[in-house]
């Protein structure tokens, strides 16, 4: 039954993504032309996916393990809020249609794309990769020296003050040097999630390290052309993210033992927690535990400084109240 003269993607032509779009046009019968369309563009992301991370440019060599692992990434761009848990699902949905398509059964799949990306643990029952400095210090390096520098000042900035990925990219870093030798701490305001936005503060604390870690990323926007932020002029928070040098080198943050960017945020959660409550954040293995007042004196700050108007949030980073 091959329309094209190779055995390659179940027949369906030698590219991975044109193949997935002949068989969208076979699955919805020449017709649906919009649909077709949607769904072709997140197919080709899969595909770019495939073959960057996988090595896969044939549908034949798409098993189960390929697709939970591309499930893996869509959950942890979420949490990293690069991506709506809506889209995330949509992304799966369309690779589930698109491989059923190709083969002609739904023997690979995601059972549930909604239980995979759409409602992330709310309570952490592991320690966060990053918690060790020379670890977050030696990948920022290692990122420095590929020309990630962008990436580079984003896991400092992430491991140091807990922001977000969109935050870290969209800060005003000079006004944050200011406020930090002005008041010792920095009102995270751009890039913020929820609406919050310039009208809510929401001051973070610096250390000597703090101050270090904004004079490197000030000194990476300059060397870049930017602005007072990251991004460097004619480029979208998109282009940086999703298709460019923080997709990229997520990679390496893997290779360090850092699922991603988000995963800094915990780790500096739990090392707040400590400061605050004197004793390691329950996720933590082992120590004291805190009074419980205390503890929720700690997680009060925390949802604060993380940008979340409700506390049991908190748990989401550093773990079960005791």
């Amino acid at each position: 039954m091959n329309k094209f003269p190779t055995h390659r993607n179940f027949g369906y032509g030698k590219q991975l993504d044109w193949a997935g779009h002949q068989a969208l046009l076979d699955l919805y019968g020449r017709g649906h032309y919009a649909t077709v369309a949607t769904h072709t563009g997140r197919w080709t992301q899969f595909c770019d996916w495939a073959r960057t991370e996988q090595g896969i440019r044939d549908a034949r060599h798409i098993d189960q393990t390929v697709i939970e692992a591309y499930a893996g990434h869509l959950q942890a761009r979420v949490a990293e809020e690069a991506l709506s848990v809506s889209y995330a699902q949509n992304l799966l949905s369309t690779t589930n249609t698109t491989l059923e398509a190709l083969r002609g059964d739904q023997e690979v799949r995601i059972a549930s794309p909604a239980a995979v990306v759409g409602r992330r643990c709310l309570v952490r029952t592991e320690a966060p990769a990053g918690m060790d400095w020379q670890t977050v210090e030696a990948l920022a390096i290692r990122l420095r020296r590929l020309k990630y520098s962008q990436a580079a000042a984003v896991v400092l900035l992430a491991r140091t003050f807990g922001v977000r990925l969109r935050e870290a990219i969209l800060g005003d870093l000079r006004l944050w040097r200011k406020q930090a030798r002005e008041r010792g701490a920095i009102d995270i305001r751009e890039g913020t999630k929820g609406g919050r936005g310039k009208e809510v503060e929401r001051w973070v604390p610096v250390g000597e390290k703090g101050v270090a870690t904004l004079d490197l990323a000030i000194r990476i926007s300059a060397e870049l052309g930017c602005d007072r932020n990251l991004l460097k002029p004619d480029e979208s928070f998109n282009d940086l993210v999703n298709n460019g040098e923080i997709h990229q080198a997520r990679r390496h943050l893997q290779e360090f033992g850092i699922k991603g960017y988000h995963e800094l945020r915990a780790a500096w959660a739990c090392e707040r927690y400590l400061q605050e409550a004197g004793c390691p954040a329950p996720v933590m293995r082992g120590g004291q535990i805190a009074d419980h007042d205390v503890d929720g004196e700690a997680r009060r700050i925390l949802a604060k400084e993380l940008g979340h108007g409700r506390i049991d949030v908190v748990a989401e980073y550093i773990g079960a109240r005791p």
